[in-house]
């Protein structure tokens, strides 16, 4: 499933739009090594923020895994709490296949307590 994001409303999709940041998120989601991630694992499309991105629901609330923006960039991971969205981190290697960013993400979430 995906959320489509756009001028303040949520629409829930089967598929979302076709452009390189949602192949890529796709891409990434298909790779992820826990069958919880993958079961858990929305791909968001937010066109008011400007990012597509992989949404987690955690112990902690959500986390957002945003795809990087340009070549060079990194993937940032984002709680988005009640008091709005916070940093936890990056992972670096947007060059990399996506299945070893899958495994990244998979090692960032296990190994902060979230998944």
């Amino acid at each position: 499933m995906e959320l489509v994001i756009s001028e303040g409303i949520v629409r829930s999709q089967a598929q979302g739009p076709d452009t390189v940041h949602a192949r890529r998120a796709r891409s990434v989601a298909n790779f992820l090594p826990r069958p919880e991630l993958l079961r858990d694992a929305v791909i968001v499309h937010n066109t008011d923020e400007n990012y597509t991105g992989l949404r987690f629901d955690t112990a902690a609330g959500p986390v957002v895994v945003m795809m990087p923006v340009a070549a060079g960039f990194e993937f940032n991971v984002v709680h988005e709490s009640e008091t709005g969205p916070k940093i936890l981190g990056s992972i670096k290697g947007a060059a990399l296949p996506a299945r070893a960013i899958a495994y990244r993400v998979s090692e960032f979430l296990r190994l902060k307590g979230l998944k």
